[in-house]
């Protein structure tokens, strides 16, 4: 959808916007500054609307949704998938001798295997749950006797039948908590996807490469363009608004997380920076299109801030204090600034 005005209007909204000048305009707001101080990117940002605090919110997306969750719940707002995920124990990154497993405790529930990597499995994920769409064995594949791998989960092992259809059961209950949402927070991970030949389900993860090679005919590599991922959010905007409230809002931003490799024959910087430049070209689409719908700069905050400091030591994973840098801005610009975590002033 194309922007479109008169001159006199384009020199009124340039004129009125103080951030508009890579290197005109007041030295602090001028970009050339912003993007040299040493420091996380300060950015400007106008939402479309703010967030009553006492909305309940889900999140959806990538790895970065769980870090997006960490500082919503520390803030004292209402996340509905708090509380929700799969044991430690079950997680391919168990380690019986520090007692964790996907970034939680022996005993406890990691909401690690919710992540959602790509549109296509996040639109499979939600038509399971608001549309009751059947999958064979609940879209379990079974790699070797009494082996279950759950290619629409993130990071779990493989395990018996019975244990793996608990935790389906258990995924499932915390995307139903969407139909008591107010506000969804998309955060779109990649395009790279994987297929399963059998049922057509788009896998949110591939079962490493072992099991592709003695499987080749069983999973395909897709990697989703533009339109098809497009259409994809299209669906899953009017599917949420037709089966949760009616005038749910979605926030929607890009993960800053890059590939951990492609499987294209291409350099992993060039894929990555051709999977996030159409998922951005997407979440601006959506935006264009809808008063409902806003795209917050979590993406550009992150990637334009000095990776020593935005990244962990991996160059994969965002720092803990970007991550709540992000969402200081993400508070300022969308919530009550008088109101933070019980009760007191909110970080500005």
């Amino acid at each position: 959808m194309k922007i479109e005005y008169d001159a006199g209007t384009a020199l009124t909204i340039m004129r009125g916007n103080p951030v508009r000048g890579w290197i005109s305009g007041k030295p602090e707001r001028m970009a050339k500054e912003r993007l040299t101080t040493g420091n996380y990117l300060s950015v400007e940002h106008k939402p479309k609307f703010q967030i009553d605090p006492a909305w309940p919110i889900f999140t959806m997306g990538s790895c970065f949704a769980r870090e997006v969750e960490n500082v919503l719940m520390m803030r004292g707002l209402s996340l509905l998938l708090e509380g929700h995920g799969v044991p430690a124990e079950h997680f391919e990154s168990w380690n019986e001798a520090t007692g964790r497993g996907g970034g939680a405790a022996r005993g406890s529930l990691s909401r690690g295997a919710l992540n959602k990597y790509s549109v296509r499995s996040m639109t499979h994920e939600l038509k399971r749950v608001l549309l009751d769409e059947p999958y064979p064995n609940e879209g379990l594949i079974e790699l070797a006797p009494d082996q279950w791998f759950d290619p629409h989960a993130s990071g779990l092992r493989l395990l018996d039948q019975q244990t793996a259809l608990a935790n389906r059961k258990r995924l499932t209950a915390a995307t139903a908590r969407i139909r008591e949402a107010r506000i969804c927070f998309f955060t779109l991970g990649l395009t790279e996807t994987w297929l399963d030949s059998e049922t057509g389900l788009a896998m949110n993860i591939h079962p490493g490469p072992t099991w592709l090679s003695r499987m080749p005919e069983r999973f395909r590599f897709v990697d989703y363009g533009y339109e098809a991922t497009l259409n994809d959010m299209l669906g899953v905007i009017a599917l949420i608004r037709e089966h949760c409230h009616p005038e749910m809002r979605f926030i929607v931003t890009v993960s800053p997380v890059p590939l951990g490799a492609t499987f294209k024959d291409a350099d992993v910087i060039v894929a990555n920076s051709a999977s996030k430049s159409v998922l951005r070209a997407v979440a601006e689409e959506l935006y264009r299109r809808f008063d409902f719908v806003d795209y917050f700069p979590s993406y550009e905050i992150v990637l334009n801030s000095p990776r020593a400091i935005a990244f962990e030591e991996d160059q994969l994973h965002v720092a803990r204090k970007m991550v709540a840098t992000v969402m200081e801005t993400f508070e300022r610009s969308y919530l009550d600034q008088t109101i933070g975590a019980a009760g007191t002033p909110a970080l500005v």
